[in-house]
């Protein structure tokens, strides 16, 4: 009786654990803004419902599974964060199943919470559950993954084997980056199915073998030649190869702690040659094939394999190593490797004293309730608050075009963000002349540009991001040059490519120029995605400047609402061999739209500063 009230104590703790830390997510996924990744994915894979690779636009941004679900919640919710966050969130019930189930596996009560404690409680680790990304998806379904690997090797039934495979497939679905870990895993299901042929049937083995070619290896397959391809399009851009400590060990260290303190890398070190050593006596104890068939091995085989792998994968192929959140899966390897390693010891020693080794790690938990917070994201510093966007707005008068604001690219994604929001009337973000003059307000740090406290006053302040809202002193005027009234397209077109409006430069060299617009838009498709952009080229047909307002960033529904898109573009400093500016709209999916009437104006910035 006293047995089974102290399970139940225990269970007890772990579901308020549970429920404290997912309650703690639900809220930074409601309060924290969205971040450029997050607002990236959105509009290249969410917003227009095209996320299946080959058709979906390419780019290593789109996590299928996130993709997919953040599409559904948002056809369901709207745009939100919470809405575009929840695919990840209610996989954080799956994610703390599987955790607890495994750890059930150590031996040692000590054992089982510092593991668990260190993975749930790793602040920076825990938050991507909380963010509209597939990692946090992909760590779920790793550990489930992960767990029927157990119990193949323990039980050696089909149906683990199917459940192992469907959870491996989908966490490299959500995450392309843990294809290696998929073929380690494979490799353990085959190592499996060899050792138990004998004993087994026939027709059992053939069944295991089917399972792990239809559901392990050709999936494999065409996740690596997706990679591949994705490779010759130069999209593998994150990560260099550098070097695996100094980009992927340390990167990562900095991700999850937030410091860059080297003895946080001598206790990796150390850390790491413990598992290895201890691995090392247990087989020198029992060298045959049976020991590396043990289920408690799983982390280690997962931490090892793809250290191997991302390095061999360098060398051969010159793919880069990971870095950063793409090397995100080798923190719970790294952990599940010290705690399982430091158990198996334990049992074969009986000392007490072995579990100190592992008390470091309840750092995490410290870290944790460190940084607990509903303010910011850990893995992102371009925040730009609501009310910053509200502020500018008051300067917005409907039926003319939005003031400039300026700020580095980074910014771009959370800024429109909050114009998507409001409607989408107004402007861009500058950033092709970032640390400029120009522009009517700039989200800026003060020291990017000294000149900046003379030209502008500081009329608000986020302490998270750092960032100042720059409202100028005087806005510049503007010149008219040249206009375009008229513009149509006389019913519907499905034309690629409309001109608005085209000049020679000639004495516009090292001027600043402003275009503005005033169409009257109409597309069935929803959204309609379209641009509206100012090419610069010189007499070769070089593109010199180029800017873009992309519509669907803007709204959903273009319904040909009169006036519907007021707005203007900066292209700043023309450069002396510029022969020729155009303005045009690129209707990308050359669907049909209509333009019933408009106008498009062309100005010279008049610069104080010169």
């Amino acid at each position: 009786m006293i047995f089974k009230f102290k399970i139940w104590s225990e269970k007890s703790v772990f579901l308020v654990l549970f429920f404290l830390i997912w309650l703690y997510l639900w809220l930074r996924a409601f309060y924290v803004p969205l971040i450029y990744d997050e607002i990236a994915t959105f509009y290249g894979y969410v917003h227009v419902g095209k996320f299946i690779p080959f058709y979906a636009h390419w780019d290593a941004n789109n996590h299928i599974i996130n993709s997919l679900l953040s599409y559904l919640s948002y056809s369901l919710f709207g745009s939100s964060g919470l809405a575009l966050r929840l695919s990840n969130l209610i996989f954080v019930p799956l994610f703390f199943y599987y955790i607890y189930k495994i750890s059930k596996e150590l031996s040692d009560k000590i054992l089982q919470w510092v593991f668990i404690l260190s993975i749930c409680c790793a602040h920076n680790f825990i938050e991507f559950f909380a963010l509209s990304r597939g990692y946090g998806i992909s760590m779920a379904l790793i550990f489930g993954s992960v767990w029927y690997l157990i119990k193949v090797i323990k039980t050696n039934r089909l149906k683990h084997y199917l459940l192992c495979l469907i959870s491996m497939i989908l966490a490299v679905i959500s995450n392309l980056t843990l294809l290696n870990s998929a073929i380690i895993i494979i490799g353990i299901l085959i190592l499996n199915i060899i050792y138990n042929y004998k004993t087994d049937s026939f027709l059992k083995s053939l069944k295991l073998s089917a399972s792990v070619l239809l559901l392990g290896v050709l999936p494999v397959i065409m996740f690596a030649k997706l990679l591949f391809v994705m490779r010759e399009k130069e999209l593998l851009y994150y990560g260099t190869t550098e070097g695996f400590w100094q980009l992927s060990v340390k990167t990562l260290i900095k991700l999850i702690t937030g410091m860059n303190a080297h003895v946080i890398e001598y206790f990796v070190i150390f850390f790491f040659l413990i598992s290895c050593l201890i691995f090392i006596y247990l087989f020198i104890r029992k060298p045959n094939l049976k020991f590396f068939l043990n289920s408690n091995f799983a982390f280690m085989y997962l931490l090892l394999g793809n250290i191997f792998a991302v390095l061999l994968l360098c060398k051969l192929f010159n793919i880069n190593y990971p870095e950063d959140r793409t090397g995100l899966y080798f923190l719970p390897f790294f952990i599940g490797s010290i705690c399982f390693m430091t158990d198996q010891l334990k049992r074969k020693l009986n000392h007490k004293i072995i579990t100190i080794i592992v008390l470091p790690l309840l750092f995490f938990p410290i870290h944790f309730i460190y940084n607990l917070n509903l303010s910011f994201s850990s893995h992102e510093n371009h925040r730009i608050p609501e009310r910053f966007y509200e502020k500018v707005k008051a300067y917005y008068i409907p039926g003319e075009t939005p003031p400039t604001v300026g700020g580095y690219r980074g910014r771009l994604m959370c800024w429109s963000y909050w114009n998507f929001k409001d409607g989408g009337n107004l402007c861009k973000i500058y950033s092709s002349d970032f640390p400029g003059l120009v522009e009517d307000f700039q989200i800026a740090i003060l020291n990017e540009n000294p000149e900046w406290l003379e030209y502008y006053d500081s009329i608000d302040y986020d302490k998270y991001s750092n960032f100042h809202l720059l409202k100028r002193k005087h806005f510049l005027k503007k010149l008219f040059i040249t206009g375009k009234s008229g513009i149509k397209t006389n019913g519907e077109i499905k034309n690629e490519y409309l001109n608005l409006l085209e000049k020679k430069v000639d004495t516009l060299a090292g001027k600043t120029l402003y275009l503005d617009y005033d169409l009257t838009i109409f597309s069935k498709q929803k959204p309609f995605k379209a641009w509206i952009v100012i090419a610069v080229s010189n007499k070769e047909r070089e593109n010199l400047r180029y800017e873009f307002i992309a519509l669907d960033w803007l709204r959903t529904k273009w319904e040909g609402k009169q006036s519907n898109f007021i707005n203007g573009m900066l292209v700043h400093e023309l450069p002396e061999d510029a022969y020729s500016i155009i303005t045009y709209l690129w209707n990308v999916n050359k669907v049909p739209y209509l333009i019933k009437n408009g106008k498009c104006s062309l100005y010279e910035v008049k610069r104080d500063y010169d």
